[in-house]
């Protein structure tokens, strides 16, 4: 339920909504991205909406969609320029401009209270922001139910001024063998074990390398750019894996990582923590059966088309793989269960949802 802060209704004939799409014209890779992206997209699909895409930096031809005007974001947004009815925070920081009503999307809420997945002063830093953008929007959206709860369990806001809405997944047609680009060429053929996602403590490297060391004719790869910790804590472990049978990645293209997903032997996300994990999805919509932690987001985005496995016990992850190379039978049953259970997952749902709290907070 929708807490209704207005004393007189707003129109809704035609709904002007502007959105913070900066993590998406930074670069088109990574899930906040890919959530800017989707939510423009389907905004601008719907007749009674007027998308505007807000970014603070990066580059606006990353982010052109057909009936979406790009705006820079300067400090001057806020105070002159055209009102919205809904101001959509997307990235993990408040956006700024003349609107009626505020909604602000929490991916996750670990940089609320110290932890090991960032530093102790990037996360003072980040964690102040965020509790404060938190308070001041009239509406909170989080990613998945997992993270309402840890929000809700800090006792910033109220439960009805908070939903889960989650997202959806549209993977491409992979690349045929002749588009792919020449980094991928050497993996066709050969059996893989894929990971996506940044490399970084929170996601749990160490677990892929150890689980995936003991299989000798599979391979592992890395597809992702370093993040937190690594340098300290995961290069060195990365050094240590057979070399010739270590993939990295830094960049794949969405139809070259539909193909990677298609291909792979299984996709293992170990993570720690998640805010949702939108490689399991995309994992699923591709043929491709999924190995994760059964902690946080990853177990409730998994549910039970996921092989869910103990992060601090690589060697279940290890059997998992053995088994989906040993038991064709069970490795089809696991992408059964995926292409039925990410059928829930749709984008036009998604933005449904979003729609109908727009509508509840202008009357």
């Amino acid at each position: 339920m929708v807490e209704d802060r207005t004393s007189k209704p707003c129109p809704v004939s035609m709904l002007k909504v502007a959105y913070d799409i900066t993590s998406f014209a930074e670069s088109p890779f990574g899930g906040i991205a890919q959530v800017c992206a989707n939510t423009i997209t389907q905004a601008a699909a719907v007749p009674d909406i007027e998308p505007v895409g807000f970014y603070k930096a990066g580059d606006p031809d990353n982010c052109r969609i057909d009936g979406v005007a790009v705006r820079k974001l300067t400090p001057f947004s806020s105070l002159i320029g055209p009102s919205y009815d809904i101001a959509h925070s997307l990235c993990h920081r408040r956006l700024k401009v003349r609107c009626a009503r505020s909604v602000y999307t929490v991916h996750d809420v670990w940089s609320l209270q110290p932890n090991r997945y960032q530093s102790a002063a990037f996360q003072k830093k980040v964690g102040a922001r965020l509790r404060r953008d938190i308070l001041e929007a009239d509406f909170i959206v989080t990613i998945s139910e997992t993270t309402r709860q840890n929000l809700l369990a800090l006792e910033l806001i109220a439960p009805e001024r908070c939903q889960a809405v989650h997202l959806g997944v549209d993977m491409p047609r992979p690349s045929e063998p002749s588009e792919i680009s020449p980094d991928l060429a050497p993996l066709l053929g050969k059996r893989y074990v894929i990971y996506v996602g940044s490399l970084e403590i929170r996601k749990n490297i160490g677990h892929l390398l150890e689980a995936l060391r003991a299989l000798k004719d599979v391979d592992l790869v890395l597809a992702g750019r370093p993040g937190f910790g690594y340098r300290d804590n995961i290069e060195a472990r990365i050094k240590q894996f057979p070399p010739q049978r270590l993939h990295l990645l830094p960049k794949v293209n969405r139809k070259d990582l539909a193909l990677l997903y298609q291909n792979a032997v299984a996709m293992i996300l170990p993570s720690f923590e998640e805010g949702f994990g939108l490689p399991i999805v995309e994992a699923m919509a591709c043929s491709c059966p999924v190995i994760t932690s059964n902690r946080s987001a990853n177990a409730e985005i998994g549910g039970e088309a996921a092989i869910l496995v103990d992060p601090e016990a690589p060697q279940e992850s290890r059997l998992a793989v053995g088994r989906l190379l040993d038991d064709d039978e069970y490795g089809d049953r696991i992408i059964a269960a995926g292409h039925s259970w990410v059928k829930q997952f749709r984008w036009d749902e998604y933005y449904r949802k979003l729609l109908a709290i727009y509508r509840a907070l202008l009357g």
